[in-house]
């Protein structure tokens, strides 16, 4: 298999361009890609879904983690398969080029563009956070000013490579983790396991309320997959990238049902959500479990390097990924090729930086409301996202040797 190809080259692009090919360092080991699976996996979602999901099932809300991961994970088996055969330059269009079709690839950044602006939606979620720690809850320009520094601030930290962006998104997900923990080993004891199962407050939905529960929380463990467009800078992308991937998941998932205990069993159900007039389940915060059995400082604690946490190393990770892409389209020749500029220092590609940064600020500046607009492209990720899977049962026979080839002995 030629290198061009490989590298995501082909029907839609120039076939002079294999050469210029960005080498991007390889440094990453499986650490960093570990920390940035969890940190992307583990984001605002399980802070604000964990209650909705309670009001769905109840205490059953275990079983709808376990029954989550078991869909996460069995969505995420092509793209591990994927990763541990190839080293993906161009990320999820390389995918898409490759196994789907390199004359519609064009069609993959069409729908991705505008679900990139939902970026600013982690800071916006840092800053309600952040307000409430410093009481400034309900302030809107304090919390888009703070939305405003925080992507700049990764932004920066981006600019300067991947190195830089790994240290900061490892202490970040190691402080995540532990908070994490802290919450669920104080909380455990305080569950009362006799009359967990069975009951009034189990499966308070029924079946379809578990279900239901379920696909809700499928989003707050997606995110292993993203370390596909890492895989250039990884040392043994084709072993480190899969691995990282399924150890992030099965972990965070063992954590989240341990967390499902300590957030369904420790104060009365009905303090955890709340239906409005016009009958929509409203999921509360889980602080309000916290003060059930902790202090103020461990609640303070548990904002910090819990739900802050959780938002700024989703928000680094993704940034940290987002040009690649558009590299490798720009040398395909569906962008401007002077876009595809590696710096000649950090390796980084930055005046696609420069481009999404604007992209990431302009609804905070303009105080838009672009979640109607991210909904819109969700059919599309879908359809993408269907025709990449399906499209990888060619794998084996386009890349035969590799996928032969122990993940092991190929880097």
């Amino acid at each position: 298999m030629s290198n061009e190809k490989a590298n995501g080259n082909g029907d839609g692009g120039s076939a002079s361009t294999a050469n210029v090919v960005p080498e991007y360092v390889q440094n990453l080991g499986f650490f960093d890609l570990f920390c940035i699976a969890v940190g992307v996996i583990i984001g605002s979602g399980i802070m604000t879904m964990t209650t909705r999901a309670i009001g769905m099932t109840g205490r059953s809300v275990v079983l709808a983690f376990m029954m989550a991961s078991v869909y996460v994970i069995a969505t995420s088996i092509p793209t591990i398969l994927l990763t541990s055969c190839i080293r993906l330059i161009g990320g999820a269009y390389t995918q898409f080029s490759l196994f789907v079709s390199a004359r519609l690839a064009g069609l993959w950044f069409a729908i991705s563009l505008t679900s990139q602006m939902g970026h600013n939606l982690y800071a916006m979620t840092f800053s309600t956070y952040f307000a409430d720690l410093v009481g400034r809850t309900g302030d809107n320009t304090f919390m888009r000013i703070t939305s405003a520094i925080l992507v700049t601030a990764f932004y920066a930290v981006n600019f300067f490579g991947v190195d830089a962006m790994a240290k900061l998104q490892n202490a970040m997900t190691v402080l995540l983790l532990v908070t994490l923990a802290y919450f669920t080993i104080r909380g455990l004891p305080q569950v009362d396991f006799a009359n967990y199962f069975g009951g009034e407050g189990w499966m308070t939905g029924g079946s379809s309320g578990l279900f239901r529960a379920a696909t809700l929380l499928v989003y707050s463990l997606t995110g292993g997959t993203s370390l596909m467009p890492y895989s250039p800078n990884a040392k043994n992308a084709r072993r480190d990238v899969p691995l990282a991937a399924v150890i992030s998941t099965l972990g965070v998932a063992v954590l989240y049902t341990c967390m499902g205990f300590v957030c369904a069993g420790v104060i009365p159900l009905d303090q955890i959500y709340y239906y409005t007039d016009a009958g929509v389940l409203v999921g509360r915060n889980l602080t309000v479990i916290c003060r059930a059995f902790m202090s103020n400082a461990e609640v303070a604690f548990f904002i910090i390097g819990g739900a802050l946490m959780a938002a700024a190393t989703t928000l680094n990770g993704v940034i940290g990924s987002v040009t690649r892409s558009a590299v490798m389209m720009s040398i395909d020749g569906w962008l401007p090729k002077g876009m595809a500029t590696i710096h000649p220092k950090y390796n980084t590609a930055w005046k696609w930086q420069i481009f999404y940064y604007c992209m990431t600020m302009m609804p905070i500046i303009f105080n838009l409301n672009i979640s109607q607009v991210t909904n819109v492209t969700l059919l599309g990720s879908y359809l993408s996202s269907f025709f990449n899977i399906a499209g990888l049962f060619k794998l084996p026979k386009m890349f035969p040797e590799q996928w032969s080839a122990p993940c092991s002995k190929s880097r």
